[in-house]
């Protein structure tokens, strides 16, 4: 069923500032979401097991970038490099010393420039007190430390861009008057450049409550392209090449959306917190809904993730193509026990990650496809029960 919310807003390009007028937003509603098995509506599914002679920690951070794959750790100290399938290198460069950190944050990768950039910190005192994220530089594969920069505000998220800059969603810093410590202010997207961490453009503002999505309100499209959704009653989808900005999307939870003002750009960041945290523990929040998820823009099609706010899964997918709307749930695969969901994007291709024990996701005497039966095999073939990476596409 297709709903549309007649309204019109205003956004801005960075293209010269023209204004794009968005009349007849699409509505988008669970109620309506098909439940589907994944064999059923994907295509280009590949199976890549991640191959390596030791253990790898659990999965934080998943960036695929073609045949290249990286993966940081759970423990926050290790970035796997994998090129079709198999482990190159590690970085491991926990310390106190040059060239050291002792938490990994963030981390983007260059193809062109096979330069790995991670958001990095040292000691808590040190985060707590400084105004700017630390960026540090290593060489691909070999993971050689060739600098470091300091980037304005605190990073939530990167991807590089053109192959010369980075577009991060960053929260500026201010200090106490009383205290002299440092609290977040205004957040925002910004464009700055790979070698120096200078600011090139300040996008456009955001609300703190999209800051803290940001990791998946992101996602990388092909040719070092970004997509970007921001929140709000409208929910607006815009696509980032060649440094500029083009608006591509927009749609609406309606009445499910989270209330209007807790996207407001000039709100307190902790007032916007504590509220919203308030807000969750109403009645009306248990039928919101929030989304904008791994978004892609894919020619005519714009595609994302959705979910209901108490269940946080990002289990339901919504695509627009030329008037035509898909709205799905499910995915998951015939005799397994859980849906495969999008841990990452690579240009627009999902991809999940698959950890743990075939047992812990395959029933014991539950019929297979072909597809599971192939997912099961390339689980059990695997040393040490290290992960396997699903690609697909959805038709």
């Amino acid at each position: 069923m297709k709903k549309s919310f007649s309204f019109i807003c205003a956004a801005l390009c960075l293209m010269g500032c023209a204004e794009v007028v968005v009349q007849d937003v699409p509505e988008v509603d669970d109620d309506d979401a098909v439940e589907v098995a994944f064999e059923d509506v994907t295509t280009d599914v590949r199976i890549v097991p991640l191959i390596s002679d030791d253990p790898l920690g659990a999965c934080n951070e998943l960036h695929c970038y073609g045949n290249e794959v990286f993966m940081s750790d759970n423990t926050g100290e290790y970035i796997y490099y994998f090129v079709d399938g198999k482990l190159q290198s590690t970085l491991h460069a926990v310390g106190r010393g040059p060239g050291e950190y002792t938490t990994i944050a963030h981390f983007t990768y260059s193809p062109e420039k096979k330069l790995l950039l991670v958001s990095a910190v040292g000691d808590i005192t040190e985060f707590m007190q400084q105004t700017n994220s630390m960026i540090m530089k290593f060489t691909v594969p070999d993971m050689k430390f060739v600098g470091k920069m300091p980037v304005e505000g605190k990073i939530a998220t990167m991807s590089c861009q053109d192959g010369d800059k980075v577009l991060a969603v960053t929260a500026a810093a201010s200090f106490s008057p009383n205290d002299l410590s440092t609290s977040l202010d205004t957040s925002r997207i910004v464009l700055f450049d790979i070698e120096t961490g200078q600011i090139i453009k300040k996008c456009r503002n955001i609300s703190y409550y999209e800051f803290m999505q940001a990791d998946i309100l992101q996602a990388s499209g092909t040719n070092l392209s970004n997509n970007v959704c921001t929140s709000g009653l409208i929910n607006k989808l815009y696509h980032y090449e060649d440094g500029k900005e083009k608006f591509a999307f927009a749609f609406t939870f309606r009445e499910k959306n989270i209330p209007q003002n807790y996207f407001d750009t000039d709100k307190d960041p902790q007032e916007s917190l504590m509220g919203l945290i308030e807000f969750m523990m109403t009645e009306q929040a248990k039928y919101c809904l929030e989304g904008g998820f791994w978004p892609i823009v894919d020619g005519d099609r714009y595609s994302f993730w959705y979910h209901n706010v108490m269940e946080h899964y990002r289990d339901h997918y919504y695509s627009y193509e030329n008037g035509k709307t898909l709205n799905y749930c499910g995915f998951r695969a015939k005799g397994t026990n859980r849906p495969l969901l999008p841990k990452a994007v690579d240009g627009t291709t999902y991809v999940t990650i698959m950890e743990g024990t075939p047992e812990s996701l395959f029933g014991p005497s539950s019929e297979r496809s072909s597809f599971s039966s192939d997912l099961e095999k390339a689980m059990n073939a695997q040393n040490l029960n290290n992960p396997v990476l699903v690609y697909y596409k959805i038709k």
